[in-house]
């Protein structure tokens, strides 16, 4: 008679795998937005170029958590893993999508709310703080990268009210999903 040995299975395993399928959503539609884009001929060409790029590192990094996820990792940690990689390929892509759009001046900002809330599927207050502390230090860093680099495109007074608002609502966001993870945790 032969033992079959049966991994245990941790409970974040059904979340990260839905995870990766959300962002495989997540890449179609940046694709479909830079199609448009390109089509109506409203970034340029090296743009366009830079987008798919970005689109494919993402979808890279999407296919391999997924396929992790689903197929090979089963453990807490290893997921934890795969999860933390999804929150850094998430702010890579909000951090480029808020430079190419202009610094401090581009809508792109609340692309930082993607990872921040990724964070929140490890129901963790650290992991929120975390994410939310590197999505600030990222925003920052590209926001002013811009602004050096274009130096006539705003004020500098400008600069640090959008930074520092910005950087605070992603703390107040982090806030928010800590709350309501810790309510449902309450409730169990």
């Amino acid at each position: 008679m032969k033992k079959t040995q049966k991994t245990a299975t941790s409970w974040l395993h059904p979340s990260v795998v839905r995870l990766s399928r959300v962002h495989f959503l997540y890449v179609a539609l940046f694709t479909v937005q830079t199609v448009v884009y390109d089509t109506w001929k409203l970034i340029t060409p090296f743009a366009v170029l830079n987008r798919w790029f970005l689109a494919g590192g993402l979808l890279a990094v999407t296919v391999i958590v997924w396929y992790l996820a689903k197929y090979t990792v089963k453990g807490t940690n290893g997921l934890k893993a795969l999860v933390s990689a999804l929150i850094l390929a998430d702010i890579a892509a909000a951090s480029f999508n808020v430079y190419t759009q202009r610094g401090m001046a581009s809508r792109a900002v609340a692309l930082y709310a993607v990872p921040i809330a990724v964070s929140a599927v490890l129901q963790s207050r650290v992991a929120l703080l975390a994410t939310a502390t590197l999505s600030m230090a990222a925003y920052t860093t590209t926001a002013l990268s811009y602004f050096v680099l274009n130096f006539n495109e705003g004020y500098k007074i400008e600069l640090y009210g959008e930074v520092g608002f910005y950087s605070l609502m992603f703390f107040v966001l982090a806030g928010i999903l800590w709350t309501v993870i810790r309510a449902r945790k309450m409730k169990n």
